[in-house]
């Protein structure tokens, strides 16, 4: 779905992190993104965002700084239109998913954890996230009633280090994990030897969103995959992590 959007509210959470809720009637699954743009020709590109909740005629992102198109965005007041493009991908495979889960989440990859949690509603979930300092988009897991661990660089909250220094693999019955390519890695391989299944939201630059121009390449034990079109989730033993 290709649409002209309202805003239907933009709040600013820290810094330079922002939710950011439009009135569509479009959705999607857990793990799946849109494109997303609120400019002309400069940038040239739409920028994906992964879903973060979804609510009666709404899609929520959360987001963070990183760049012209981004700052763009933080411009935008309720009542302002932008353009978006999706669901786009393939999310997280709910499908036969029990008991204990945990979600490992660090920095802005947090975005979609909050519909991925409301998508398991038959399982007793643990978010464990990672933050360098800021800690921001936990307070609607708590209010859902999920266990969430936290751990952070400089020790401002939970405990001082990484997530995956909290993380217990052998712990659950299955693995979710979106966040920056080195934690996705070491996660992957923790539960690989724990034996516990395990499946990574990859981030990578996008030109089309829908495969075409595979820019967004990532290496796989079967061969180049797209992470827009074939993912952005993958079976984290499928993946040749480079981290």
């Amino acid at each position: 779905m290709f649409a002209t959007v309202p805003v239907r509210s933009h709040e600013q959470l820290t810094r330079d992190v922002w939710r950011l809720t439009v009135e569509t009637p479009a959705a999607g699954g857990p793990g799946q993104f849109y494109l997303v743009r609120a400019w002309g020709n400069d940038p040239l590109l739409s920028r994906p965002l992964s879903i973060h909740d979804v609510g009666p005629g709404t899609v929520s992102f959360l987001y963070q700084v990183r760049g012209k198109g981004t700052e763009l965005l933080t411009q935008l007041a309720p009542g302002d239109t932008l353009t978006v493009t999706g669901p786009l991908g393939n999310g997280f495979c709910t499908e036969g998913l029990h008991k204990n889960i945990a979600i490992v989440t660090g920095g802005i990859g947090v975005a979609p954890a909050l519909y991925l949690v409301r998508s398991l509603p038959g399982c007793r979930v643990t978010v464990v996230a990672g933050f360098r300092h800021d800690v921001y988009g936990l307070s609607e897991f708590r209010l859902l009633g999920t266990d969430v661990l936290v751990a952070t660089e400089d020790g401002c909250e939970g405990a001082k280090g990484l997530c995956t220094d909290i993380f217990n693999p052998a712990a659950f019955d299955a693995v979710l994990t979106c966040g920056p390519t080195p934690m996705m890695a070491r996660v992957a391989r923790m539960c690989g030897e724990a034996g516990v299944p395990c499946q990574a939201s990859l981030e990578a630059h996008m030109a089309c969103g829908v495969g075409a121009c595979l820019v967004c390449a990532c290496a796989t034990l079967s061969g180049n995959k797209r992470v827009c079109a074939d993912g952005p989730v993958f079976d984290s033993t499928e993946v040749i992590w480079h981290a």
